[in-house]
């Protein structure tokens, strides 16, 4: 069953037209849509992932479109009102977060942005292993990496990672542990119930289902079910076409 937007991520959920306000001089300018420049197969849908969850309006720009911020020509890359430009998936999560998710203070920045940055900076490089070219060539999942072990007793008793409640910490986290099964299909995340129960909480989300496209999302509840039920059946499920 695929749950709705139940959780009232904190925040602001402006529409098409609505103002841009600078914080430092107080003036109202008006503001189009955000644009989001992305791939299927790269990490901005994980951008796009929680714009849905706040209903933030936004377009979708490929990577080659002229207007791309990136410096390298890469992607995800944000272009905001007022001339903002963002790079990078968790600089791009923690501007989000700041205007329009409600954490626009150092206090709430530091609960939340905390997981942000260790998704980016930890749980990374655990999945990926990049050679000197920075080509992925195999994951650290199919070992017993130390972080991931303490991850898994953080989730125990506990559906999401802050306060117990969907946020951009889980949009972070929970994007990167969803490509194992997308990109990783020999291993087995059964080791890990309350991960992989996590996993499946959050690919079961509307705004995910939205962000991935059904196919993806439903390969990776179903893998997530088959780590939770002992029974790796790779083959039952459609074969997702990542290129």
């Amino acid at each position: 069953m695929v749950k709705g937007l139940e959780v009232n991520l904190k925040g602001k959920t402006p529409k098409v037209g609505d103002v841009c306000k600078s914080r430092k001089r107080n003036v109202s300018v008006q503001s189009s849509t955000l644009q989001v420049f992305g791939h299927p197969g790269t990490r901005a849908p994980l951008v796009n992932w929680y714009l849905y969850e706040l209903g933030t309006p936004f377009d979708i720009l490929p990577p080659s479109d002229s207007r791309n911020p990136h410096p390298f020509g890469q992607v995800p890359a944000l272009k905001d009102c007022g001339g903002v430009e963002v790079f990078e998936s968790g600089a791009i999560l923690l501007y989000l977060s700041d205007k329009y998710g409600g954490l626009d203070t150092p206090e709430k920045r530091a609960e939340y942005g905390k997981w942000i940055m260790w998704a980016n900076a930890t749980l990374d490089p655990i999945l990926f292993k990049e050679n000197e070219n920075g080509k992925v060539i195999g994951t650290g999942m199919g070992g017993t990496p130390s972080n991931v072990i303490k991850l898994e007793k953080i989730l125990e008793g506990k559906e999401f990672l802050v306060n117990d409640e969907f946020s951009v910490a889980d949009v972070a986290v929970a994007s990167y542990l969803l490509y194992v099964p997308q990109f990783f299909r020999d291993v087995d995340m059964g080791r890990w119930p309350n991960i992989s129960a996590y996993m499946l909480r959050c690919a079961d989300r509307e705004a995910y289902i939205k962000a991935y496209g059904e196919d993806t999302a439903a390969y990776c509840r179903g893998m997530c079910e088959n780590y939770l039920n002992g029974s790796m059946k790779k083959d039952m499920f459609k074969q997702v076409d990542w290129s």
